[in-house]
């Protein structure tokens, strides 16, 4: 009875090493559902919200990327906007030729037609973004628990409105004042239309700060739970492996010990 108490306590502790040494080998303190059923089921609970996490994170990104672009895109719309008030200006004076003033509408008209090709041009995986080609629309950006929206502009409709206001305007005879009054108050349009994208940005940033910070207590909380003690993991195994030899050892002098007993008998 004493020799199957001592191999009971040597099978014993070769499963305390056993388990040891597949902790060290896996890094997991968890590895299989028998280990801690409890816990497993927390960690995998935290390995799927940590995985929406992630998709959220880069749902974010693309958004910033896309409110950015957009955001340059309607900068380089001003900057034209600006260069064509400069040439009425110039053209707007009774220094200016009749010739000057032709030509000057020659380039006013070639301004417009870049800020059109701007409007056209300006994409996020070939979605248009200040372009919402006369149909009100929305760019959605999904978030872990939210959808931002925003309002897309129509500045291809300013271009043609400019386009028309300056193919039927006569340079020579006053039509220029009411081009600028356009062109300021597309400005005007331009500006509340990347306020837009500025406010969204920042809440697109704000939201991905505050999911990344998320992502990371997440993963403390999960490694916590899962992650192997390696300085714990290798003490218990030493232990294990030192009380498997004393075993072994033992149980071999005890098994001499009975042989001899029963010979005595005999």
């Amino acid at each position: 009875m004493e020799i199957n108490g001592l191999n009971s306590n040597i099978n014993s502790v070769n499963n305390t090493q056993n388990t040891s040494l597949e902790r060290i080998a896996s890094g997991l303190q968890i590895n299989q559902a028998s280990d801690d059923a409890s816990s497993l089921a927390i960690s995998d609970a935290l390995r799927l919200q940590r995985s929406d996490l992630s998709q959220s994170i880069q749902n974010l990104n693309q958004g910033i990327a896309l409110t950015r672009i957009a955001s340059d895109g309607l900068d380089n719309q001003k900057e034209i906007l600006e260069q064509i008030t400069t040439k009425l200006l110039q053209a707007n004076t009774a220094t200016t030729s009749s010739d000057g003033k032709e030509a000057i509408k020659q380039e006013v008209s070639a301004l417009v037609e870049q800020f059109k090709a701007i409007g056209e041009n300006t994409k996020f995986n070939d979605q248009k973004l200040i372009d919402n080609e006369g149909v009100p629309s929305t760019l959605d950006i999904s978030t872990s628990d939210e959808t931002l929206a925003i309002d897309v502009p129509n500045t291809v409709q300013i271009g043609n409105e400019l386009e028309t206001l300056v193919g039927n305007a006569d340079f020579s005879q006053g039509d220029i004042p009411g081009i600028i009054d356009r062109v300021r108050t597309a400005t005007d349009e331009l500006n509340e239309a990347q306020s837009g994208f500025a406010s969204t940005e920042n809440q697109l940033e704000s939201s991905a700060r505050n999911s990344i910070s998320e992502q990371v207590n997440i993963a403390k909380a999960s490694s916590s739970i899962v992650d192997v003690d390696f300085g714990k993991e290798i003490n218990d195994f030493s232990k294990a492996n030192i009380l498997t030899q004393v075993g072994y050892l033992v149980s071999t002098q005890a098994n001499a010990a009975q042989e001899q007993n029963l010979k005595l008998l005999v």
